[in-house]
């Protein structure tokens, strides 16, 4: 048997095999940073971009044995797991030897069922560089001292339940973009009107334990972020190499601490870049938006999710959307594009909440919110709103053109959902909303879209047509 030529290969796979790729304006930003810090510690990992390649699934299982890994790594995320677990399965046909380890959030929630596939061999629960490092280095493949992971041992599934995470994230390495190739992402951006990006994480972990969020299970106990000297240094690093480029933050709360945030302008207005990140509207007030717009921040998105007072203490979201209102208005006098995120048909929301989230929508877009996009809800598992309902209700399929339309729409009206479909993807593949369908709540966000767009509110008797 010929000796392993790597490590592990990650490989970042399409959302479906059996459809045609559908490219993200970035790349597998969770593989990067388990790549760059395996390699760091010495070992060999790289990372087979199938979506990017736009390669079948026959094709990735070849390029993936002729590296001939000792390791597979895959990342189980809830609308694409069959996707990953048919690439695993015809791997292990091929070469039974290559060991898989999945990753990602249905494995952190579901590790024991994940497991239960015959094709997966290995889980990593939570933040995964330090335990990835340890199996990889794990002598004689003894993984029981290993924290926060699953494997099959004499017949049955071990869990060792995530005890530690990283305290100092500055120990982590640059994010080593050598391990992909940006420049079809670049040409996307292009093709998109998007400024030339990569992308970038400051902290790990909310404070906010919103109901229908996984990031609490994923990233529990205090947020962590990385030291600004440290991140000002990356960014120097980056822009040595790709030259002039825009750098798109994904924390999950980027302005909840304001000591941090207010170091972070002092430095980053020194190395003039362009930037974008994603926060809470009751993080922000006008200096934060004059100061976003002195550094060179050009994107700010928010999630909002609903409109509705009562929803959003029922959901543990607690956002003051007068704040949101207050925040739109000022990031359109400071020149920001903003963007801002809602979710309809959660469990128990009404036809009457359903509306009060469309026309809180269409206040902002009269004034002058830049963008927004709609998700119809899906019950993750792990979340703490799933918990609440069987796991058969836990499934998502991946939105395709017009697949289930169930009325017709202008051409104008379409054209415009069906682009935001199309870039955010996963909707409910059965139904939780005791008042809409699945079908029917994704023929409502299109009718959203056309009514923000116009600035015209909805009635609930207009929803309520939906059900015919």
């Amino acid at each position: 048997m010929p000796s392993k030529n790597c490590d592990i290969v990650f490989l970042a796979n399409p959302l479906t095999w059996n459809k045609e790729s559908r490219m993200d304006i970035k790349p597998a930003l969770n593989l990067l940073y388990l790549a760059s810090y395996i390699n760091s510690k010495g070992l060999n990992a790289e990372i087979i971009d199938a979506s990017c390649e736009k390669i079948d699934v026959h094709a990735a299982v070849k390029m993936i044995v002729a590296k001939n890994p000792r390791f597979l790594g895959v990342a189980f995320y809830q609308g694409s797991q069959d996707t990953v677990l048919r690439l695993c399965s015809e791997v292990k046909k091929l070469a039974s030897s290559i060991k898989t380890i999945g990753g990602g959030p249905l494995m952190t929630a579901v590790a024991e069922k994940i497991l239960s596939y015959e094709s997966i061999d290995i889980g990593v629960i939570g933040e995964g560089e330090i335990s990835l490092y340890e199996i990889l280095t794990a002598p004689a493949d003894n993984y029981d001292a290993i924290d926060g992971i699953a494997y099959k041992k004499d017949g049955n599934i071990k869990i060792n339940p995530k005890i530690s995470h990283i305290t100092d994230l500055d120990i982590l390495p640059f994010l080593d973009y050598s391990l992909i190739d940006m420049h079809p992402y670049f040409a996307l951006q292009e093709k998109l009107s998007v400024p030339r990006l990569i992308f970038l994480t400051t902290s790990r972990g909310c404070a906010f334990r919103c109901t229908y969020c996984a990031s609490p299970v994923l990233w529990p106990g205090k947020v962590r972020r990385h030291s600004v000297g440290r991140i000002i240094a990356e960014i120097k690093y980056h822009t040595q190499k790709f030259g002039k480029i825009n750098i798109g933050f994904l924390d999950d709360s980027f302005f909840a601490d304001k000591n941090w945030v207010s170091e972070f302008f002092d430095e980053i207005v020194k190395i003039g870049v362009n930037y974008s990140c994603i926060g809470r509207a009751d993080h922000i007030d006008e200096e934060t938006v004059r100061r976003l717009a002195e550094t060179g921040c050009n994107f700010v998105s928010m999630g909002v999710e609903t409109g509705s007072v009562k929803k959003q203490k029922e959901l543990k979201k607690f956002l003051n959307l007068d704040a949101v209102i207050r925040n739109v208005r000022l990031f359109h006098k400071h020149n920001i594009y903003c963007r801002c995120f809602f979710m309809i048909g959660f469990p128990d929301e009404t036809m009457e909440e359903m509306a009060e989230t469309i026309n809180f929508a269409v206040e902002l877009k009269k004034n002058e919110m830049s963008d927004c996009t709609f998700f119809v809800t899906n019950l993750y598992a792990g979340t703490e709103m799933s918990k609440k309902f069987e796991d058969k209700l836990w499934k998502t399929q991946i939105y395709y053109d017009n697949q289930n339309a169930t009325s017709e729409a202008s051409t104008v009206q379409k054209d415009f959902a069906e682009e935001k479909f199309l870039r955010y993807s996963s909707v409910p593949a059965v139904n939780i909303n005791p008042f809409l369908n699945n079908l029917q709540l994704v023929e409502l966000v299109k009718t959203a879209y056309k009514k923000i767009n116009d600035k015209q509110y909805i009635s609930v008797a207009e929803i309520e047509a939906h059900r015919c």
